[in-house]
């Protein structure tokens, strides 16, 4: 029996303003962003993934 793969969203916390959030992809600069104030959160992503085991 296959065991489901339940993902729970991606949250992160923002060096910018400190808000825990799932973050946006910008698709022109294919980077992670803040949804709010549009910084860059590429190393927080990287490390949230692994922590969850996403890929």
């Amino acid at each position: 029996m296959a065991k489901m793969n339940d993902e729970k969203p991606l949250s992160i916390r923002c060096p910018n303003c400190r808000k825990v959030h799932e973050p946006n992809f910008n698709e022109t600069t294919q980077r992670y962003v803040c949804p709010l104030c549009a910084a860059p959160v590429d190393a927080q992503v990287v490390i949230e993934k692994k922590k969850h085991g996403l890929k």
